[in-house]
C-alpha cells in the first residue's frame, strides 16, 4: 500500500472514531428536526435531487438526498458530518452505525464554492447522500449532523430525511366531507393500505402511520388503527383523528434582483450592509372569501435575475414581513414556512410593533421565490391554529404525506414501507 493510501486510511479511521464519540454522547430521547444552530448558517435545503422535492429516497434506488446550505464566514472552515438512524418519532434508534451504514462517519463536505459578486459574501456547501464514502443499508428515518471539522461537539446543522422500501401501496382521498362539518373549515384524509402479499400479522401494533399536512410536525396525526381489516387491505376511513384544519393558500413573494420590485414587494432600498426588501403589508384573511392561488405549500426556491448559478450568485437581502392586526391576546403569531423548516419556535415568532399596529419580523433571506403563512399558537400549546388569521376553507389545496412504518414484535427498528402524497 502506498504512503498516500496509508495516510488516507489513518485519516478516515480518526474521523470514524470522532463520529463514534459523538454518536455515544447523544441523548437517546432527543427528537431530531431539520434546522440550524448558528446565525452564520443560512438557507438550509434538504430535498431529493429534483427541484422542490421532499427529502425521501428509495432504498438502493440510485437517487440521492441533497443537503445545501450557506455559511456566512470564511471558506477556510471545513465542515464534517455524521449520520444517525432514527425511529418513527425521529429519536435515535437502537442501531449502531455499522448496522445502518456501509462506509465512514466523520467525512468532510468537499463540494463548496464562494459567492460571486454579492453584497453579502458566503460559501455555499452541498452534500449528497449516499455517496462514495457512505451507503445506507436499511430504510427508515435519518438525521445528518454537520459540524466544523475542528469542533465535533458543536452541531451546527441537522438535516432529516427518509429512506423508503416500497412494500405496500396506499391510495386515498382528501375531502371536505368530514365528521366535523361538510365543505366548511376542515379536510378529512381517508386512505387504504394494500398489502400486496406483504404479511402483516398484527396491524394494530406492528404498524405506525403518520399523516403530515404540508410537512408540519405540530399537527401531525399518528396512533391510527384500521377501521376495517380485510384479507388484502387495511382501511383507514372516517376517523375523527384524520381531520385537519383546512387553512388557506400560502402567501407568496418573489425578489430576484435589487433593481426592481418583485411579486409581493412594496419597495427595496439599501442601508449598509444590506439591501432591505419591504413586503406589502399582510392583512387578516379569516373574514374574506376563499381565493385560489397556485402556491408551493410553504416551500421556497432560490433564484436570481440574469444569473447562471443561484447557489453562488443569488444575493442576501433583509426581508421585512408585516401583518396588519390588533394584538391577539392569549398567544403568539408565528411565520410558518420552509424558511424555518416549519418549526414554530423563537426563530419564527413574530413581534408586535404598537407604533405601526403590526406584527413584524425581519429575516435575512437569499433571493428567490417564497411561501409563508401566519399562524396563531395559544399560550401553553404547541398546535398552531390557522382560523384566526388565515381562515379555514375546505377548498384549500393542501399536501398530505402518509408515512407507513413496520415494526413487528422483536424487531429493532422501524422500517419505512410506504410514503404516499395526496392532494385535494
Amino acid at each position: 500500500m502506498s504512503g498516500h493510501s496509508c495516510l488516507k486510511q489513518v485519516y478516515r479511521f480518526r474521523l470514524l472514531l470522532a463520529g463514534m464519540v459523538i454518536w455515544h454522547s447523544v441523548d437517546a430521547q432527543e427528537a431530531y428536526k431539520t434546522g440550524v444552530n448558528s446565525d452564520l448558517i443560512k438557507t438550509l435545503q434538504v430535498r431529493g435531487t429534483e427541484i422542490l422535492s421532499d427529502p425521501i429516497i428509495e432504498l438502493n434506488g440510485g437517487k440521492q438526498i441533497e443537503i445545501n446550505f450557506d455559511a456566512l464566514e470564511s471558506s477556510s472552515n471545513r465542515f464534517a458530518y455524521i449520520i444517525e438512524h432514527c425511529d418513527a418519532d425521529w429519536k435515535k434508534s437502537e442501531f449502531t452505525p455499522i448496522e445502518y451504514l456501509d462506509g465512514f462517519q466523520g467525512m468532510t463536505i468537499d463540494d463548496f464554492a464562494n459567492s460571486i459578486a454579492t453584497t453579502q459574501h458566503y460559501t455555499n456547501f452541498n452534500l449528497r447522500i449516499p455517496n462514495d464514502d457512505v451507503k445506507l443499508k436499511v430504510s427508515g428515518n435519518y438525521a445528518v449532523k454537520i459540524y466544523r471539522e475542528n469542533e465535533p461537539d458543536k452541531i451546527l446543522v441537522t438535516a432529516c430525511f427518509s429512506v423508503v422500501e416500497s412494500l405496500v401501496k396506499v391510495t386515498g382521498e382528501v375531502t371536505g366531507n368530514t365528521l366535523k362539518d361538510f365543505n366548511k373549515e376542515h379536510q378529512q384524509v381517508n386512505f387504504t393500505l394494500f398489502l400486496q402479499n406483504f404479511a402483516i400479522t398484527y396491524p394494530q401494533t406492528d404498524l405506525r402511520i403518520y399523516v403530515f399536512q404540508n410537512r408540519r410536525r405540530d399537527n401531525v396525526v399518528t396512533n391510527l388503527t384500521p377501521t376495517s381489516i380485510l384479507r388484502d387491505r387495511l382501511v383507514y376511513d372516517q376517523n375523527r383523528k384524520q381531520i385537519f384544519e383546512a387553512g388557506n393558500e400560502y402567501r407568496r413573494f418573489e425578489f430576484l434582483s435589487n433593481t426592481y420590485n418583485g411579486m409581493g414587494v412594496e419597495r427595496i432600498r439599501f442601508q449598509n450592509p444590506y439591501y432591505h426588501v419591504f413586503l406589502q403589508t399582510g392583512q387578516v384573511r379569516s373574514n374574506r372569501t376563499y381565493q385560489y392561488d397556485q402556491d408551493q405549500d410553504g416551500r421556497f426556491l432560490i433564484r436570481c435575475s440574469k444569473c447562471d448559478d443561484p447557489d453562488t450568485e443569488a444575493d442576501y437581502d433583509m426581508v421585512h414581513f408585516g401583518l396588519n392586526s390588533e394584538p391577539l391576546l392569549g398567544g403568539s403569531v408565528y411565520l410558518l414556512s420552509d424558511i424555518y423548516n416549519n418549526v414554530l419556535d423563537e426563530r419564527s415568532k413574530m413581534g408586535y410593533n404598537f407604533d405601526t399596529g403590526q406584527y413584524e419580523k425581519s429575516v435575512l433571506l437569499k433571493q428567490g421565490n417564497y411561501n409563508y403563512s401566519y399562524l396563531f399558537v395559544p399560550n401553553g400549546q404547541t398546535l398552531a391554529e390557522s382560523g384566526l388569521i388565515e381562515g379555514n376553507f375546505y377548498q384549500t389545496e393542501n399536501e398530505y404525506a402518509i408515512f407507513v412504518y413496520y415494526r413487528p414484535f422483536g424487531a429493532r427498528y422501524d422500517r419505512l414501507i410506504s410514503v404516499t402524497t395526496l392532494q385535494n
